[in-house]
């Protein structure tokens, strides 16, 4: 009994290696195969003469301040929230 038990426990840490080791050489990016196909194939010329892309655009970054009477931090700019007892505005 003692002997299965080796052996069983022998073909688990097997399966746990294997699949641990290839999904390492997929993310590694070791084989080939299971890299996408980029399907825009354009020459150097084809894409010099293509517009340039538009500058990403920046996330916009206001002031905030906590609010007196629910202590929730809200924008500076912001208008009333619609409570009867908001202090914005």
């Amino acid at each position: 009994m003692g002997l299965l038990l080796k052996f069983v426990m022998l073909g688990v840490v097997a399966y746990v290696a294997w699949n641990t080791a290839r999904r390492w050489l997929g993310l590694l990016g070791g084989s080939g195969a299971n890299r996408p196909v980029s399907g825009n194939r354009q020459t150097p010329a084809a894409r010099s003469a293509s517009p340039a892309p538009a500058a990403p655009r920046r996330p916009v970054v206001e002031d905030t301040k906590a609010c007196p009477v629910c202590g929730a931090y809200v924008s500076v700019s912001a208008g009333k929230c619609g409570r009867s007892d908001c202090p914005q505005g």
